[in-house]
């Protein structure tokens, strides 16, 4: 199923805005700095037992990915032993935490070598290798150009207003399904006993989880309940913390593909749940002419800037999955 496919069958949770802003223009009009607790250490003071060296790193027009094999090949180490917390978008300029290994690269007292168009703005010393989900959040600055001489400004700004009031539905967003990294994830699943690539298998398991989640939340959008429920399935083993009202309701949203269900308890993952609801923290806005906006706002790991911007107009949301379809997000 194609992504644009998707997003138009997930309701929107309020009506539909006549927004014809451009997204992405540059990569500088999207910028993301990932938060969490880490420091620059003090090197000079670091104890044998510290194995790991961080770096946080400014890319532009990359995956995450794509710096971490760089990352790899450029200090000779298996891109497995690089480690990140989270993704982050292609087609924009992001920062984030990676590590790498030093005793397996052999750096001693060496610098790392370091991609061409990378920069190097933090570092630090640590004993554990980086993991998936260490990090407190991230941090958006997006600039959407050429609004439109039909730009409503008292109605987009009470729609900010709403958005920072009462949030919107927490949607996996546009980047997580790609082209059609469904359709790919459903063939997979009769082979995934055979499967051996790491990588692969998260990605495919990933994207049926968030494939079942975005139904039970499209419901929930639909019958306007998004807003009362707390949480919703990210499916695996494990009997649901939810009545049974609520497990009901869920089963009924995946429809034809409750299969998908049954597969991911076999795959073994955990049963898990996630917020409905998502609130951007610290929204602000400012226009830096009469027809461009600059929005700013902190999301919690794991939501998507997508999610907020969908809310905002059609066009926007459109553009995003053009993005992604183009292999530019």
């Amino acid at each position: 199923m194609q992504t644009d496919a998707l997003f138009a069958s997930w309701g929107r949770a309020w009506p539909e805005l006549l927004l014809q802003g451009k997204y992405k223009t540059t990569p500088e009009d999207f910028v993301v700095t990932e938060l969490s607790e880490l420091s620059e250490s003090d090197e000079s003071q670091e104890a044998e037992s510290h194995k790991h060296l961080y770096l946080f790193l400014q890319k532009r027009n990359q995956t995450t990915r794509e710096l971490a094999r760089a990352l790899a090949d450029a200090n000779n180490v298996p891109i497995s032993s690089i480690g990140y917390a989270g993704m982050k978008d292609k087609h924009a300029v992001t920062q984030q935490w990676l590590s790498m290994p030093i005793d397996e690269s052999g750096l001693g007292g060496k610098e790392p070598a370091i991609p061409a168009g990378v920069q190097v703005l933090k570092r630090s010393m640590q004993i554990k290798k980086l993991r998936r989900g260490w990090l407190t959040g991230n941090q958006f600055e997006i600039v959407l150009r050429d609004l439109g001489s039909t730009l409503d400004v008292p109605e987009l700004e009470a729609r900010l207003e709403l958005i920072r009031e009462q949030g919107v539905p927490n949607y996996f967003g546009v980047q997580r399904f790609a082209t059609d990294n469904l359709t790919q994830a459903i063939s997979w699943l009769p082979r995934r006993r055979r499967e051996r690539d790491a990588f692969k298998r998260g990605l495919h398991l990933s994207v049926l989880r968030s494939f079942l989640f975005n139904k039970v939340l499209a419901a929930r959008v639909a019958d306007q309940s998004w807003l009362g429920v707390a949480d919703g399935p990210l499916w695996g083993r494990g009997r649901p913390s939810v009545d049974e009202a609520t497990a009901a309701f869920e089963r009924v949203a995946f429809g034809e593909h409750a299969f998908i269900a049954d597969e991911l308890e076999f795959a073994g993952l955990k049963q898990e749940r996630r917020a409905l609801q998502l609130r951007p923290e610290a929204l602000g806005w400012k226009f830096l002419e009469a027809d461009t906006l600059r929005l700013e706002f902190v999301l919690p790991p794991g939501a998507y800037a997508t999610a907020v911007l969908r809310e905002l107009g059609q066009q926007c949301s459109a553009q995003a999955a053009a993005l992604v379809k183009g292999g530019a997000a």
